[in-house]
């Protein structure tokens, strides 16, 4: 859970402490119902929705910002809710951004198509609604009778039991007294896009292939390094599946890596390490139990642990380090004895250096290796970390805290990124996936100078060697995979017309 800043002036502050030791607190709204502002951007319906469009309904209003991955936890367990109760609830959610770049339109609907988000969203650019609501904390949700009043408010990350309960109990309660009428709605969500890549999240470059995590469609692709489509792994649609190509299963994978004669895949949202053999092409689970688990201590046999939304992947000979996303740490897992454990971060949210154990990492979700020194992207620092594995410490090489953002180029001490995801070595210098900023970032190491390679992409989430001045880039709201020359900050079309055909070579 994220706190925005000086949150005294947002909610009295014992109020807050209350919330945080309770988890749910029931605030009464006083007066009439929030009015949604007038200008705001909405998704997923054909027109804005008013206050008057909530009467006769149970609604509960989710208030999210994107990249928070306790907000990204709570989008499964709402369609679990939607399943359950169907037209009884509906759901909206209220993009209160944390960073510049969440205001904007076309990032908003990458990150609806990525989730398969149909439920109505608005951009409450200006947080009215957070004042209104009294919210302080990513994410939120507000429970709403069909009087539009305030039934309940939870605050943090929530599971499916925790919410089923008291909505079940409202929407009962509302059916026996008549006042759930359910008017119609102008719902419209989202169509469908065109094209082979749906929100790629990560790239990965091995002696002879490259892979791709097709992050919406909920599979991997392995290329050429031509970009000749060889192989689609997954059926497309979300699960978690072991066997042949052409019916396994994922859940949005992000991070990849190869190894000997096959390929890890961190599948994200099923909180689980698989592999795909590059023979075959099989895929099996290594490591997690398919939990999604907080404060996991020590190491584990791989198949009995929880995991925590992994990220991104990095093999050092026989290592596999994890950036673990929603336990702010970076793990680690012995490929030969299948032992597993968080290696480095306290698992507090934050941006503080020092021992392994003690260093606070915010959201780890990119990894690099270069002579004997581990490189995190870490974004909702918007940050750049380094861990010795030798001394193994830690320090930050961009990056100032959790709410110091946006593009400033120079020294590395006072530049400036918006939500990092992604990082790469090459030649000297650290390439950085600025995501929000939508720009490809380089930090030379000997100089310490942070530089602008290219803007103008669409929120770039992983990247990849593929040679000599040359990098893969997963440009994840465009839907595409570029090479970037880092000499002359070009922008190329990667592979034949092929690549970004639809079809399917399983």
């Amino acid at each position: 859970m994220t706190r925005w800043p000086f949150i005294r002036n947002i909610i009295p502050f014992s109020l807050m402490v209350l919330a945080l030791v309770l988890g749910t607190t029931h605030i009464a709204a006083a007066g009439p119902t929030p009015q949604f502002p007038y200008d705001a951007p909405w998704f997923n319906v054909s027109r804005p929705l008013t206050a008057a469009d909530l009467k006769g309904r149970v609604v509960l209003l989710d208030f999210f910002t994107p990249g928070c991955i306790n907000c990204i936890h709570m989008i499964p367990v709402e369609h679990q809710l939607k399943h359950r109760f169907g037209d009884d609830l509906l759901i909206i959610g209220v993009n209160s951004p944390k960073f510049a770049a969440s205001r904007q339109s076309a990032n908003i609907e990458g990150f609806l198509r990525r989730y398969d988000i149909r439920d109505p969203v608005l951009t409450d650019a200006r947080m009215t609604l957070w004042r209104d609501y009294n919210v302080f904390a990513w994410p939120t949700l507000v429970m709403l009778n069909p009087k539009g009043r305030v039934a309940g408010t939870f605050i943090g990350e929530k599971s499916y039991q925790d919410l089923a309960q008291p909505i079940a109990e409202l929407i009962d309660k509302a059916k026996q007294s008549g006042e759930l009428t359910r008017p119609p709605l102008p719902l419209k969500p989202l169509p469908p896009l065109p094209g082979q890549l749906l929100q790629p999240g990560k790239v990965a470059v091995g002696d002879n292939r490259v892979a791709v995590s097709d992050t919406g469609h909920n599979r991997v692709l392995i290329y050429s390094l031509q970009g000749k489509l060889l192989k689609i792994v997954g059926d497309g649609k979300p699960g978690d599946k072991n066997g042949p190509a052409a019916t396994a299963r994922f859940r949005s994978p992000q991070g990849l890596a190869f190894g000997p004669h096959r390929l890890y895949v961190a599948d994200t949202d099923n909180q689980l390490i698989r592999s795909i053999d590059l023979k075959t092409y099989a895929v099996q689970t290594l490591a997690g139990n398919g939990e999604r688990v907080y404060g996991v201590e020590s190491e584990h046999s791989a198949r009995d642990v929880g995991l925590n939304s992994p990220w991104g992947l990095r093999r050092v000979g026989g290592t596999l380090y994890i950036a673990m996303a929603g336990d702010h740490q970076v793990w680690r897992m012995n490929l030969k004895t299948r032992r597993i454990g968080p290696y480095a971060g306290s698992g507090r949210e934050g941006l503080s250096d020092g021992p392994l154990q003690r260093a606070t990492f915010a959201q780890s979700s990119g990894l690099a290796y270069h002579g004997g020194t581990l490189y995190v992207a870490d974004p909702e620092a918007s940050a750049l970390r380094a861990i010795d594995l030798k001394k193994g410490s830690v320090h930050t090489l961009i990056g100032q805290g959790l709410f110091a953002f946006g593009l400033r180029n120079g020294a590395a001490d006072t530049a400036l990124l918006q939500h990092s995801q992604g990082v790469a070595y090459l030649d000297g210098s650290l390439y950085i996936a600025d995501t929000f900023n939508n720009a490809i970032r380089r930090l030379n190491l000997k100089t310490d100078q942070v530089s602008t390679v290219v803007d103008g992409l669409a929120q770039p989430g992983g990247l990849a060697v593929l040679g000599p001045h040359s990098l893969l880039v997963a440009d994840t709201n465009a839907d595409r995979i570029v090479r970037l020359d880092t000499a002359t900050g070009q922008v190329i079309p990667w592979g034949s017309p092929a690549t970004q055909a639809t079809g399917s070579t399983n």
